[in-house]
């Protein structure tokens, strides 16, 4: 920091504000409580930033109710919305995740073996062309025989495509 009374550096004003909240410690607070005896400047900038902000605690107008009192008011209505929106199932969310997980997957493998999912142009046994997984992570096995075991991990993501297009697996 700078001493006497030159202009000041943004490294004293920031140590101006510190000082004037209480956040300064220790040695920096002796430093700086020396500088601040010797530059009539600092001081001068010190006595109008303690002044501004006497001025702003006494232009406050009391609150007129305690915030934690509005909070405590709300939050009965918004335990009740979230209770009721958990209480309104989804497309999948009225069944357990795994039996709908279970579901899905013999769906898709169904369609596969009957060939109902197929890609534009000429079909290759063993090759997934198009896979909508609706936001979820998917695992997929090729076995050694003409089996492949296709695993939906977790739940639809919302905002997820429905039959549109999808990206290949």
């Amino acid at each position: 920091m700078s001493s006497g009374d030159g202009a000041m550096t943004g490294r004293d004003e920031r140590a101006l504000h510190a000082y004037h909240d209480g956040e300064l410690r220790g040695f920096r607070r002796w430093r700086f409580e020396r500088q601040l005896s010797r530059s009539s400047k600092l001081r001068a900038e010190f006595e109008s930033l303690r002044d501004l902000s006497r001025w702003a605690r006494d232009s406050e107008p009391e609150p007129a109710v305690d915030l934690w009192d509005r909070i405590a008011l709300r939050l009965p209505a918004i335990d009740a919305e979230r209770a009721e929106a958990r209480s309104s199932p989804g497309l999948w969310m009225g069944y357990s995740r795994p039996l709908a997980a279970l579901a899905l997957t013999a769906a898709l493998a169904l369609a596969l073996f009957l060939g109902i999912i197929q890609g534009g142009g000429s079909s290759t046994p063993g090759i997934i062309r198009w896979l909508d997984t609706g936001g979820r992570s998917v695992m997929v096995l090729n076995d050694q025989s003409d089996a492949t075991i296709v695993w939906l991990l977790g739940s639809p993501q919302k905002g997820a495509s429905v039959g549109g297009a999808g990206a290949a697996v």
